[in-house]
């Protein structure tokens, strides 16, 4: 009897995964189905550039999507294949880990009213691969500017960008902008002293509201900057 519950327990805990990652951390997958497509980026939009045969054994990198209840065509694995990294459909893979507890390395394709990924956008390699190029500011809060320019790079196919600014306690202001320059004004900003944050992310949207905004590629690291304590009137 005790052994029968071991072995339930056992096959309980393995349902959709494979062995636990390596000592070094490395994530693994294992294909489920013969045949599994590998595409260039995280959508059925990007081109196949290879299959792979039942069972074999792949390097997990992140993932793009979240899993709730089901599988929708959402969820992306990417891996290592061969000598590039690749996306794979995540419900043709039985992971080490479980699908959200892996890191986030990519975006879904935004898509227009008619279910389609904007002409605009480069499908010959991974959208967010493009997205790249360096990032500055200029003005200085230490001695009394009210604003900091900060310029990023574009990415083909976004129309809009957002630049978030945290706080040292974790408080969040964006200040967007249609080009790859944005102002970060200080008067919107919270009163506490300390080292602040910027990240940007580009955007695609054919509406006017913000809460339609697709976002196309994961927040990077713009840069960071000290705000003083206020001075006593």
């Amino acid at each position: 009897m005790i052994r029968t519950i071991l072995f339930v327990m056992i096959m309980v805990l393995s349902v959709g995964t494979v062995a636990s990652a390596q000592d070094d951390g490395t994530m693994y997958g294992l294909v489920s189905v013969d045949r599994a497509e590998v595409r260039i980026g995280p959508d059925f939009a990007y081109d196949s550039i290879g299959e792979l045969p039942l069972n074999s054994s792949v390097a997990v990198l992140g993932r793009a999507g979240d899993f709730y209840s089901r599988w929708n065509g959402l969820q992306w694995v990417q891996i290592q294949f061969g000598d590039r990294i690749a996306w794979i459909y995540a419900r043709l893979l039985r992971t080490s880990e479980p699908f959200n507890s892996i890191p986030p390395r990519g975006r879904l394709l935004p898509r227009d009213r008619n279910g389609r990924v904007p002409e605009e956008f480069d499908l010959s390699s991974d959208v967010c691969s493009q997205w790249g190029g360096s990032f500055g500011q200029s003005g200085n809060v230490v001695t009394q500017d009210t604003a900091l320019t900060v310029t990023y790079p574009g990415l083909t196919g976004a129309n809009v960008y957002s630049v978030i600014v945290i706080s040292p306690t974790g408080f969040r202001a964006a200040f967007d902008s249609e080009t790859t320059t944005a102002t970060i004004t200080l008067d919107r900003l919270p009163a506490e002293p300390g080292t602040y944050t910027w990240r940007v992310a580009p955007y695609w949207t054919n509406d006017d509201s913000r809460y339609s905004w697709q976002q196309v590629c994961l927040l990077q690291t713009g840069g960071t900057f000290e705000k003083p304590a206020a001075q006593p009137a």
